[in-house]
């Protein structure tokens, strides 16, 4: 599997990144400039990829299931991965150690997050027909009073958006509503 470079005034792909086999489901550009990006994969990893020398130079390793939602935050020096196995895991920068595991036996997948533009709120469009608020600042924790509900996601991944005041939080569900 690729994944490719395009640029995107000519549209003519710049490089290909060549993976182990394995399918990218989420990329993101990162902290160290233009050349480095952080490639969430199928088999569980994700990989900080620099581009010049089109290797790894480092890999998170603790999902159980594929990567499908990578979230960066607090200025990009921490960010949080979201896959199938019911749990997020918390990163900062450069430490391949998890910070922060949030899992719980009655949690569900969060495949769709919104990030407030303070960076201090964070929405999760859980698969249990809820958004989850959690509070980003100096400790990640889950409000349970800010939980809204009273819409059908159907195992899809609906995005959502928080608005500039904080006030309104709209998601799109499975039936087509707002």
């Amino acid at each position: 599997m690729f994944s490719k470079i395009w640029d995107t005034e000519t549209g003519t792909c710049k490089q290909q990144l060549r993976a182990v086999s394995e399918v990218q489901y989420v990329v993101h550009f990162y902290l160290d400039g233009p050349n480095s990006m952080l490639v969430g994969q199928g088999n569980c990893h994700i990989v900080k990829w620099d581009m010049c020398a089109n290797q790894v130079v480092q890999e998170y390793n603790q999902h159980q299931s594929a990567i499908k939602l990578l979230t960066l935050f607090n200025d990009n020096w921490q960010f949080m991965l979201n896959s199938d196995d019911k749990s997020m895991h918390m990163w900062e920068y450069r430490i391949p150690v998890v910070i922060k595991l949030v899992a719980n036996p009655v949690m569900h997948s969060v495949l769709a997050v919104a990030l407030h533009l303070n960076d201090k709120w964070l929405a999760g469009q859980s698969m249990d027909n809820h958004i989850v608020m959690y509070s980003t600042g100096d400790r990640f924790k889950i409000h349970l009073h800010k939980e809204f509900h009273g819409h059908v996601m159907a195992r899809f991944a609906c995005q959502l958006v928080i608005s500039l005041d904080s006030c309104v939080v709209v998601s799109g569900d499975a039936e087509g509503s707002v």
